[in-house]
């Protein structure tokens, strides 16, 4: 038997000609007509592509393959290139895509560099890695400005790597947010596989960004943690969430408990409780880190709830590092030094040994050089769809009628996705969450529907918002994949492996 719970609100007027056009990828390249028509046919909600490259260097494998002597490259027809060039035109105004927040090359142009700006372009990849619960999510959406990723209270939310990327004219900055890292490879397949994706990043990119909070969790894979102290790429380390300094008492002095055990009481020792002493550990684990920068990533509520996104007031942490990414965006030349001042007063040990403070030279040379992979407006390599999911599965992790640990067994698969085509019509998106019991399956529904009909209140909110207010129809069903975390078939359809 099959429960489903429809859920919707009349849709505000649409424009039909951009709607008819409107692409399941976030921030799709607008930079050649081929790569918009295949962004728009997005069938896979699950796949992505971890270093897709730009149309430069797709136009460059294509012309790469070896060709007869004996025979002539052909020139398209004239009006062939006219109608082309027409099309390209057209749609290069087409803004039905959800586009980055950031001010990139807007004011500045085309992305398309020369070969002398090549030279001076950087271009890189940065993951992002931490114990769960350290707020890795929510520092990429923090640095992007955008909502991006689900970012829960929970530990274990981020499952997937999720690419993020900030453009600006002289670097691009590829983001690669990770599942916390677990002990050991994981209790169950999923596991086993999220831990995969972390141990790519460390591989695969050029600058790590380890993240950790005020009370100095460790990463808890030894193995992983001896890659970060021998690696010979650059690191920056950010102790999140110093909000909580005063917040926290120290244990005191004297004997503890009965009922706690020696390992209780030395992981209690070993946390910190305040921000001098988080640097101080974290230069003591990792000597060669560039900077060690202490913020408060997630937004102060009572900021946000007055102001626009885009005017809330960032912690100057969060500033600091995307300077250091990508630079300011702006004309004016940048200013490190005086982003670090912004701070505070320096805490002993934020800089790497020999270094007072950070330079304009040590931001420009983090990245390495090389030229942009992506388009100015692009955000992420996951669909529209993958990203509703998300959302759904965000609704299941703060739903207050669902036991701790019954979200976890939970996974959420857009069935389908329809966007609207004419004026008042709705975006219509049936989604299947997947359980591995029917015992689950029966909590996940509720007595009479009443709790999936909540979740799906929830998840619709969280999906308009995303969709930038536009009005959406959800159907939420439930199914049982039994013991899916375990199966490698079932992994792979819901997109954890290949």
């Amino acid at each position: 038997m099959v429960v489903a719970v429809s859920l919707f609100l009349l849709s505000p007027t649409l424009n039909s000609d951009v709607a008819a056009f409107r692409s399941n990828t976030i921030g799709a390249s607008s930079h050649t007509l081929s790569q918009r028509i295949s962004s728009i046919n997005t069938i896979n909600p699950s796949t992505s592509l971890f270093m897709a490259p730009s149309s430069n260097e797709n136009s460059k494998r294509r012309s790469g393959k070896p060709k007869s002597k004996n025979k002539t490259k052909k020139k398209p027809p004239a009006d062939t290139l006219l109608i082309l060039k027409e099309l390209e035109e057209k749609i290069d105004s087409y803004d039905g895509r959800l586009p980055s927040k950031m001010p990139a090359n807007r004011e500045t142009g085309d992305i398309n560099l020369s070969d002398s700006q090549h030279q001076q372009h950087r271009c890189g990849f940065v993951g992002i890695v931490g114990a769960p619960n350290m707020g890795k999510s929510t520092l990429l959406n923090a640095l992007l400005k955008e909502d991006l990723c689900i970012a829960t209270r929970r530990p274990q939310t981020t499952r997937h790597a999720i690419l993020g990327v900030l453009s600006s004219p002289t670097r691009q900055c590829c983001l690669l947010d990770t599942p916390g890292v677990l002990q050991g490879d994981g209790a169950y397949k999923l596991q086993a596989n999220m831990m995969e994706a972390v141990k790519g990043a460390l591989k695969d990119s050029d600058v790590l960004l380890v993240v950790t909070d005020m009370f100095s969790t460790p990463i808890p894979n030894d193995e992983i943690f001896r890659r970060l102290s021998l690696t010979n790429k650059p690191i920056l380390v950010v102790v999140n969430k110093i909000d909580l300094e005063g917040r926290a008492q120290r244990p005191l002095d004297t004997a503890s408990d009965e009922k706690n055990n020696d390992e209780n009481e030395e992981e209690e020792n070993e946390k910190t409780y305040t921000v001098a002493e988080a640097v101080a550990k974290w230069r003591n684990l990792l000597p060669n880190a560039l900077a060690i920068i202490p913020m408060t990533a997630a937004p102060d509520p009572s900021t946000t709830e007055r102001a626009s996104e885009s005017d809330v007031e960032e912690h100057p942490g969060i500033v600091l590092l995307r300077q250091l990414l990508v630079g300011s965006g702006k004309d004016e030349e940048d200013d490190i030094p005086a982003s670090v001042r912004a701070l505070g007063r320096p805490v002993p040990g934020m800089f790497r040994n020999g270094i007072k403070c950070l330079t304009n030279d040590d931001a420009r040379n983090l990245l390495p050089v090389g030229p942009p992979l992506y388009d100015d407006d692009f955000l992420s390599d996951r669909s529209v769809r993958f990203f509703c999911s998300e959302l759904i599965r965000e609704a299941l992790l703060e739903s207050r009628y669902l036991k701790k640990e019954l979200p976890y067994c939970c996974e959420v698969q857009i069935t389908e996705f329809k966007e609207p085509r004419q004026a008042k019509e709705l975006t219509r998106i049936e989604a299947t969450i997947f359980v591995e019991r029917d015992g689950q399956k029966a909590i996940v529904v509720g007595k009479n529907g009443n709790v999936i009909k909540q979740v799906g209140i929830i998840a619709r909110e969280k999906i308009e918002r995303f969709l930038d207010g536009e009005k959406v129809f959800l159907k939420l069903q439930v199914k049982v994949d039994k013991d899916w975390r375990k199966k490698d078939d079932a992994l792979t359809k819901f997109g954890y492996s290949r």
